[in-house]
This record gives C-alpha cells, structure tokens and sequence, in this order.
C-alpha cells in the first residue's frame, strides 16, 4: 500500500489531481483508512460518494473500524462550488463497459466535468475507485490509473502474524506460521483477514485454522476460474521418456537458484499436444512436482464464459504472479480460440495473455494442451518457443507395457512387487489386443479388474480387506469387450492431429523394447558375382 501511495504523491506534486484507483471491494477499509491518513497529513478531510448516497459523506477512520458522515452536500460535478478542499474517493463512475449510450455519455460528462472543475483548485484531489477501469478514449488519456495489487509475501506475513498475535495463537510452531502464509498468499488484503477473522473463531486450534483457510483458499480460486489440481496418482507417465526428461533435466534444474548467477532463467511453458487421455494432464502434474510448485488448473473456456472476461483473466493472471512459483495448466487451451480471426473477447483476451507471457518476471511455468493447434494463433504458439510444442501420440509397445506396470503396481501391489509374474508371451498378446488404446483407457481396464476383484468377495472378506487382491491376462484381456479402443473411434481425428503434429517435438523415443517390430528391409538384393 505504502508503494501505491508513493506514486500517488509523485502524481499530485506533477499537478495531476485525478486519478483512478484499481482495487477489490474486499481491500475498501485498506484504501479509506490510507487515504484518510493522507489526508490528515495534508490538514484536510476525506471524503467519499457513490451513487447509493445523497449527499457527499466525510469519512472518518478509528483505531479498527471506518464510519461515513452525511456532509448535506448534494454531489454535483457541474457545480464550481462544489468541492472544498479535501480528498475524495468516487465510486461508480470508472466502468463503461456493457453501458447504454445515455449512461455512457453521461460518466463522461461527469468526469471531463471533474477534470474541468479541480484544474482551478489547488486543494482538492480525487481518487476514482473501481475493482476494474473500462474508460472510452475521450477519457481514458487524462487520468492514470494505479493498482492496489495483492499483497506479496513479506505483506501476508505481516497481515497473519498481526492476527495470531491479536488471537493469541503466536505459540503456534515456525513450520506451520509458514503454512498458513502460503496458503493466504494469491490472496487479497481484506479478503485475508476477513477469512482468518471468521474462521479462527469456528477452529478450535491452530492446525483447524490451517485446514479451513485452506478450504475457503480453494473455494476462493475456484469462483475465480482456477483449481488447485491435486497430486498424481502414479510416478511417472508411462512411455513419455523425452518429455519426462526434458522437465527433469532442463526446466527444473534452470529453475534452481544457481541459473540465476549464469544469467539464465527457465522456460516460460510449453504446448503439449495429442489426442485425449495420453497423459498430457498428467505429465503437467508431474512437472508440477518434480519443481515442487503447486498446480494451477486455468480453463479458458469458463474465462470468456464470465460476466467480465477481461477482470477475471486479469485477476488470475494476477494471482499466479503473486504465488510466483507455480505450475499454470491451461487444459484443452485451444477450444477458447474458435473464431479468433474475427476479434472479439478471444482476440481480445488472448492479446493480455500474450503481453503477460512475454513481460511477466515471475516463475510461472505454463503447460497448454491443445487438440487442434491449428486453432492457435501463430502470435501465441510463438510465446511457448521456449518450452516447446511437444507431440504425445498413442503409445507404442514399449510404452504400454511400462503403463500397465505403472497401473498394475498400483491396483494389484502384492502380486507384481516382486517382478512381473507373467512371461514374454504371455505380454506380447496383451501388449497386441491393447494396440492403439490410450493409457487413460489401460489404467480404467486395470481398475475395472480390481473393481472386479472386490465385488466378487463375500461379505467378511470386503470388510476385513485382508485378501490380497490379484488378476490375470485373460481379465485383463476380456476388457477389451468392454469399450472401443480411441484409434477405432476416433480414427478420423487423430489422423487429423498427426497431421498437424510434423514439427512438434515427441513426447517419447522410438520403441526398443523386447516387444519392438524388428526392422526389415523393404527389398533384399542379391549379390551378384
């Protein structure tokens, strides 16, 4: 805040005395009780209007609450008598998108009537406040526009020891003081301490504080448009080698603190492309943990789906700069570009996201995956050059067998810790009846037969659990009756991908496992002597 009020006084000694203010409804008390310290520094009142009020309201701030008090005076920006001296905060007045032309016309009228009217006084100061500005041009050149940004983590420090020390939960250990900072972190100021205010009084201990601040975080984001995306639930992705290694051995080693000595900084993100269910979800969440950043899920669809496109993108861009080090997924990333060329808030919007990738400092690593990446303008695929466009195609031989052990491991840990129980032919008729299926589909195969396995136990045996649960090849072969493999039904789009898909990076290496077609000649040539 005090960085926000820096600027505004370099503004006002620069003659500039309107200014707009962007900030959430939730930081409102962090704004009237700093202004209303200024203006007690200048020897003048504050004062405050919105179009809910009659009259012109004094402010008046005490020690932990704010209160309004009725000035008489009707608000009339044509009036030259209108303003004494003093600092006041407008509401209303900063947003004309989606306005009828009337109101439209009369906010500008309003505003270019306040630019008139406090030229000619030397002691008043206006501060519009609006949680997002939307000037037509006529307007939008003479008044510069701050933010309140969210707090960084030095200031939600500062915010949740404040509290603990006002609770008396100050005894709390080091280690999880520091949890509930960065669960408050991505959060804004007022919002902070609302949540800790209500929710430390329904916890009777620290770590219950810890548990609802972090299930009001996740509710929060959520009716924002991000998801904070859980753990995977396997080690690795089955086959993708190349990528795998490429996030281990490239992007998390130039995220350590000695790339920054050489003058180097990791990738920006990376575009994944391929049909659905060949991992390219979970290769995001293992990036994410093998940097150890949480993961953000970012649906493009449900950003222009909003009331205000353009607030809620910039809101979440807003709090993954703030987390900083994190993972941003933007799932299926190409559906939100369907008639791009012909403007809009597609084009629009995707115009902030590139300024953002190609300006932002912060850390933030994110993963696009794409069906159709002809539906991606050339301006965005540029921004991932970094990172790559890598390509994630059905698995070969190789790899699906690595995905079944993964899945097999998982399900059925007794019987396969020790090694696999079944032999190379007993594999390689597998590995053929599941040829072009996708991992997503071998890992709900595997599951089926564990599903299986438990619903045909007695009664005593499913509560007790102590039965050791196994399958065999012949199961997992009769589950192949049970759907229709992704190459069969969706042959038609994923030729269309692989056709797209010439000059992208493979997500995997070529088959050298013992299941591998061996190379042959096309044609023998005898040697003639």
């Amino acid at each position: 805040m005090e960085r926000l009020l820096q600027q505004w006084r370099s503004l006002t000694k620069q003659g500039i005395k309107i200014i707009g203010l962007s900030c959430l409804n939730v930081d409102r008390s962090f704004v009237f009780r700093s202004f209303w310290q200024q203006a007690q520094l200048f020897q003048t009142s504050c004062y405050y209007y919105n179009k809910g009020y009659k009259h012109i309201q004094q402010l008046y701030c005490e020690e932990s609450f704010y209160r309004f008090v009725p000035t008489g005076q009707v608000f009339d920006p044509a009036s030259r008598e209108q303003f004494s001296n003093g600092l006041y905060l407008i509401d209303d007045f900063a947003n004309f998108k989606d306005l009828d032309p009337v109101e439209q016309g009369y906010r500008e009228a309003v505003l270019q009537n306040l630019l008139d009217l406090i030229s000619l006084q030397d002691h008043v100061f206006i501060i519009l406040l609006s949680s997002y500005f939307s000037f037509s041009q006529r307007i939008s050149a003479e008044i510069p526009i701050l933010e309140l940004s969210l707090p960084d983590v030095s200031q939600v420090k500062s915010l949740v020891m404040s509290y603990l020390a006002k609770a008396r939960m100050g005894l709390a250990d080091e280690i999880n003081q520091q949890r509930l900072v960065n669960i408050c972190c991505g959060l804004p100021r007022g919002e902070i301490q609302l949540a800790l205010n209500t929710n430390g009084a329904l916890a009777p201990d620290f770590p219950d504080l810890i548990r609802l601040m972090l299930s009001y975080k996740l509710r929060s984001l959520r009716q924002l448009g991000l998801e904070f995306i859980s753990d995977p639930d396997v080690l690795e992705a089955g086959g993708l080698d190349l990528l795998q290694e490429f996030l281990t051995n490239r992007v998390a080693k130039l995220n350590e603190p000695g790339a920054v000595r050489y003058g180097l900084r990791p990738p920006k993100g990376m575009i994944l492309l391929g049909p659905p269910g060949t991992g390219k979800s979970l290769s995001a969440k293992l990036a994410a943990k093998a940097l150890g950043y949480p993961l953000l899920g970012l649906s493009w669809g449900n950003v222009l789906g909003s009331d205000n496109p353009d607030y809620t993108l910039a809101r979440i861009l807003e709090v993954a700069d703030t987390l900083d080090r994190c993972v941003l997924l933007a799932d299926d990333f190409d559906k939100g570009f369907t008639g791009w060329e012909s403007g809009g808030s597609s084009r629009r919007l995707s115009q902030r996201l590139l300024t953002w990738m190609q300006e932002r400092t912060s850390h933030v690593f994110m993963i696009a995956t794409v069906n159709r990446i002809q539906l991606l303008p050339s301006e965005i695929k540029r921004r991932f050059d970094d990172g790559g466009i890598w390509f994630v195609d059905l698995p070969h031989l190789g790899a699906l067998y690595h995905v079944f052990q993964l899945h097999l491991r998982k399900y059925f840990s007794t019987q396969f810790q020790h090694g696999d129980p079944w032999n190379e032919d007993v594999w390689y008729k597998i590995l053929q009846g599941y040829k072009g299926c996708t991992p997503v589909e071998i890992a709900n195969a595997v599951m089926r037969c564990a599903a299986q396995f438990y619903c045909e136990l007695g009664k005593d045996e499913r509560s007790s659990a102590s039965i050791d649960p196994m399958v065999t090849p012949e199961q997992l072969l009769d589950q192949l009756t049970q759907f229709q493999k992704a190459s069969i039904r969706d042959e038609a789009d994923l030729q269309a991908i692989r056709n797209t898909a010439y000059y992208a990076r493979p997500a995997s290496s070529s088959d050298h496992s013992i299941f591998a077609a061996p190379n042959s000649e096309l044609f023998d040539y005898a040697c003639v002597k």
